[in-house]
């Protein structure tokens, strides 16, 4: 920081060019590491998200399917995390496949829980 007298002696104070020129060079500097980190964050969560959503859904399904005292069938699934789940809509024992959900961009993970197997599901990138 700069104090000068001017010539009506008034005490004048003020940052310089350069120091105002270090501290923008700083906050980019922070900033070029902060947001690619950020962005990993988000795509991270929304993963983890659809995964939640897919492994709930396919449990549903699982138990709807193989309990034979239950003789609803499987509903559509309710999409809020997921790009796309899908639909298990009239499956039977017979019919039962692998559910097959894509997270939202910037994540666009493709989970699978195989029904058959006792609904494990697996992150495919």
């Amino acid at each position: 920081m700069k104090v000068t007298l001017n010539r009506y002696h008034i005490w004048q104070s003020g940052f310089t060019l350069i120091e105002l020129m270090i501290v923008l060079v700083i906050i980019g500097i922070l900033a070029a590491i902060a947001i690619p980190a950020y962005n990993s964050y988000v795509a991270r969560a929304q993963g983890n998200a659809c995964v939640s959503e897919a492994r709930n859904y396919s449990s549903q399904v699982y138990l709807l399917i193989n309990d034979p005292d239950i003789v609803v069938l499987p509903i559509a699934p309710v999409v809020s995390a997921c790009k796309s789940i899908t639909d298990a809509t009239g499956w039977t024992l017979e019919t039962q496949q692998k559910i097959i959900a894509i997270a939202k961009p910037p994540s666009n993970a493709r989970i699978e829980c195989d029904i058959p197997k006792g609904t494990p599901c697996i992150i495919k990138p």
